[in-house]
């Protein structure tokens, strides 16, 4: 007879599920629309505000909430760790989620999505973080500084979602995000950023790269994010620090943004640095002009 931590695994495999771990990823996934939680596990003796929120939530959603013994919880964090798909940390409190994957809107749907009365929209487009960790505090510094959408390349984002989630504090599932096709041996998707590019120019935004030069033989203009003033429909795109922002992008940019350096630097900042710059900027503008 298998017991409760080889059914649970059981069912994440069965279902493709992920594990969300603490008080704050499960509540933001619960009152989320992008999030869909199959099962709630709670650790026997543990009592606070979150855990009746978590009680609450789930029972107006008809959410299965089942409870382990400490002996039963630590059985369940050995057999996953033990997988070796999955590492679940000592920080979660008790509180643990299984959650199907995330679906992922396509940038036209993201589009659709945006309010239309909203004065100022901004959509950020980051291609360069691999990191599930640093993806996820990129996450939170443009949930928390107002930015409406991300556009991520596509990929299998697998057991890293829930490290992203933990990392984004719960923003990462609160924020719509759309993927776009990244397959360059697949001539279908040869011209994916090109139609990303066009479809976000036809819906009206401006297209900034943040960069800190301008791609050869272009007479695309270059500002200092101190000088540039933020269009009302502003989708800016951060690179990784490696390879930078693709030649499909800075070729059919609005305008090129750089972020100065205080000191003589030769590098890029991180990308999850760069985003939270870039983020904190346009808050501040549209603050300014209220």
């Amino acid at each position: 007879m298998k017991n409760k931590a080889e059914n649970i695994i059981n069912q994440i495999n069965s279902s493709n599920a992920i594990i969300l771990e603490g008080a704050i990823s499960v509540l933001s996934a619960l009152f989320s629309d992008n999030s869909n939680i199959l099962k709630i596990i709670l650790k026997q003796g543990v009592e606070n505000k979150n855990i009746q929120k978590i009680l609450n939530a789930a029972k107006r959603k008809n959410i299965e909430t089942e409870y382990f013994s400490p002996g039963e919880m630590q059985e369940f964090e050995e057999n996953i760790n033990n997988t070796g798909l999955y590492s679940i940390g000592k920080t979660h409190g008790g509180i643990i989620a299984i959650a199907s994957k995330r679906k992922f809107l396509s940038p036209k749907e993201l589009i659709s999505q945006l309010p239309e009365n909203q004065k100022y929209i901004s959509v950020a487009i980051i291609e360069g973080i691999e990191d599930p960790y640093n993806l996820g505090y990129a996450a939170r510094a443009l949930y928390t500084q107002g930015i409406d959408g991300l556009i991520l390349p596509e990929r299998d984002f697998g057991f890293s979602e829930s490290i992203i989630e933990k990392a984004s504090t719960g923003t990462f599932s609160k924020m719509p995000v759309a993927v776009f096709s990244n397959n360059k041996n697949n001539k279908k998707d040869i011209n994916a950023k090109i139609n990303l590019i066009n479809l976000l120019k036809n819906a009206k935004f401006k297209i900034y790269c943040i960069d800190k030069k301008i791609p050869a033989n272009s007479k695309i203009k270059i500002s200092d994010i101190f000088d540039v003033k933020f269009d009302d429909r502003t989708v800016f795109i951060i690179g990784g620090e490696k390879r930078g922002i693709s030649r499909d992008f800075l070729n059919n940019a609005g305008e090129i943004v750089k972020i100065p350096y205080a000191k003589d630097f030769s590098h890029s900042l991180a990308a999850q640095t760069a985003a939270t710059v870039v983020a904190y900027e346009i808050h501040r503008q549209h603050k300014k002009s209220e």
